[in-house]
């Protein structure tokens, strides 16, 4: 195996920024790099990685919120991707008006991203599955290799992402979860846009949101 992931909590709303980079190759992925990305620029340095892309969950603020700083560091420019379902949020500063505090936001995304896509890093697939309900263009990032999948705000440990912002749906975030992350092997970790890790065999047992003995109606 020759992939290696690093989390770090990073800015005031503690996101889970991810890198995922291939020791042989010295290539990486970026997940939405947030506030306060110093610590992830350090590891980049030290470890003389290139990024070859940052991808996004979606397009919410507190998750590119440390793009265009990450951006005038770096030597030369990523791919950036995001599902272009969130492209006018992402515009629109993120869903910071919401919050009553406009966040400027970064350059347009030059990399679409689409369900049932797949990246490569290193020797290592990557799946994409497009995930709606917390946004519309939600995406999880899965790697068969590493056993993992980062799903951004759409599940927690024990928990689900908000659905009361533009573009959220409670209806189709259940259907995401069930359709698109409670068929991922059990044994998968995931890793949400903020808070601890869980696994998909925990969240099917003890999501009281959307685990198996949750009462919802799918079909309403």
């Amino acid at each position: 195996m020759s992939l290696h992931i690093r989390v770090f909590c990073a800015g005031p709303l503690q996101n889970n920024v991810i890198l995922i980079f291939d020791d042989s190759s010295k290539e990486c992925f970026l997940f939405d790099p947030s506030f306060g990305i110093e610590d992830i620029l350090k590891v980049i340095d030290q470890e003389k990685l290139n990024v070859k892309a940052i991808l996004f969950t979606h397009g919410h603020f507190d998750h590119y919120a440390g793009l265009s700083y990450l951006l005038s560091k770096l030597p030369a420019e990523p791919k950036i991707g995001l599902h272009l379902d969130d492209l006018a949020i992402w515009r629109d500063g993120g869903g910071s008006k919401q919050f009553r505090a406009l966040i400027e936001p970064p350059c347009d995304p030059n990399l679409v991203i689409e369900d049932g896509q797949h990246l490569t890093l290193g020797q290592s697939d990557i799946e994409i599955r497009h995930t709606p309900g917390h946004s519309p263009g939600s995406v999880i990032y899965y790697f068969p290799d590493l056993n993992t999948a980062i799903v951004g705000d759409l599940i927690f440990h024990r928990g689900i992402g908000r659905t009361d912002l533009d573009g959220g749906s409670f209806k189709a975030l259940t259907q995401s979860v069930h359709t698109r992350v409670f068929t991922l092997p059990p044994k998968t970790r995931l890793i949400p846009g903020h808070g601890p890790d869980t696994t998909v065999a925990e969240e099917m047992k003890s999501n009281p949101y959307v685990g198996l003995h949750a009462d919802l109606d799918l079909d309403e």
